[in-house]
């Protein structure tokens, strides 16, 4: 099996027990592919470490995963001091079984370690590197993926924070189930991971090489400059190192998705890599970035929305509120078939469901 069917069918079995998580588990693969850390920010119960854990286990090779806190030592992530080493004078970690030697490794509450912890890891996940009683060692590290209930500066930490915040190329805030569809798989529907398949840490550097001999068209040349642009219009000004990481980072997008060059829809990723201020920037650059990379796509995620304000606002047992929900979701229906694309498909089918199933209920409610 080719590395891209392997991610393939890594996105299915994920997309097949997390609900209405599909952004999140694209962006951990592209991350992934890419060479690059991502964070997940949200409130409790929202997938997060069933998602990072799922991505440990998919991948085989030498794991790390650890929750901070504030008591949390740096023995417990770069490994304990050696007794034999300090008796020759030496102050070296044994570091087997700890981050310096992992390939994939899943922080949570990655803002609450202490700054002892804190600074290390700044070397870890840029340099994949670790200063180990003077010797500076390569790790094997190939995706970190942390997460938090907050950003960070929400406690006025920000400052502090910041060079560690800026290691995670690829963020996003994950928030809880918004559609009574995905409300109905969680509450029936079973949510256990099913992984069909393992994959090896030499099948990944193999992608990563491969996304990143990709071209860009000059399409997508143009549209990452104009992206830029606006983007510094509206104040969001990413700094050099993130802004040269866009490059890899859409490579690793079009190669997921089996492009041969960098096309313009692949540059929807960048809504979650080029913002620097978590307060409104990412929303912002959102708008930005789906106007000039995927006007389509913007234009499909603005009927489901529409779709879903009628759907939760429609009582079931108002035969007149059901009847308008329907026809109104009927010209929804109709302007996403109108749409090409996977997607927009997608969305039809969706949309479609949902009107069936307001009827049926509404049956079921006389």
């Amino acid at each position: 099996m080719l590395p891209q069917e392997k991610f393939a069918t890594m996105r299915a079995d994920l997309n097949a027990a997390l609900i209405e998580r599909e952004q999140e588990i694209d962006l951990a693969l592209v991350a992934l592919v890419a060479r690059e850390h991502c964070l997940f920010v949200g409130p409790p119960g929202t997938a997060k470490s069933m998602l990072s854990d799922a991505l440990v286990r998919w991948m085989d090779g030498q794991q790390f995963k650890i929750l901070l806190t504030k008591y949390s030592t740096p023995e417990e992530v770069f490994g304990p001091i050696s007794l034999a080493g300090l008796k020759a004078d030496r102050y070296r970690r044994i570091t087997t079984s700890r981050l310096p030697e992992a390939h994939v490794a899943f922080i949570d509450e990655i803002w609450k370690a202490s700054s002892a912890i804190l600074n290390t890891l700044l070397t870890v996940l840029n340099e994949r590197e670790y200063d180990n009683d003077g010797t500076r060692t390569a790790c094997p590290l190939q995706l970190c993926v942390a997460a938090s209930n907050e950003w960070p500066g929400s406690n006025g930490d920000g400052k502090e924070l910041g060079a560690l915040f800026d290691r995670f190329a690829i963020r996003r805030e994950v928030k809880p189930i918004a559609t009574e569809r995905g409300l109905d798989r969680l509450l029936w529907a079973p949510t256990e991971i099913k992984l069909t398949r393992i994959i090896k840490p030499a099948t990944i550097d193999q992608a990563a090489v491969e996304a990143q001999a990709i071209t860009w068209t000059d399409e997508a040349k143009t549209a990452l400059l104009a992206i830029l642009r606006e983007a510094k219009q509206e104040g969001i000004v990413p700094g050099d190192r993130r802004t040269r990481k866009a490059i890899s980072i859409c490579q690793a997008a079009a190669w997921l998705a089996g492009h041969a060059q960098v096309e313009t829809d692949d540059l929807e990723i960048l809504s979650a890599v080029l913002w620097v201020d978590p307060a409104e920037q990412p929303a912002k650059l959102a708008k930005i970035v789906g106007t000039i990379a995927n006007p389509e796509g913007m234009k499909i995620n603005g009927l489901l929305m529409e779709a879903e304000e009628i759907i939760s606002g429609t009582n079931l047992k108002d035969l007149g509120a059901t009847a308008t929900a329907c026809k109104k979701l009927g010209e929804i229906h109709s302007q996403l078939t109108g749409l090409t694309g996977t997607r927009a498909t997608m969305a039809a089918e969706h949309v479609a469901g949902e009107v069936k199933r307001i009827r049926l209920a509404t049956v079921e409610a006389l």
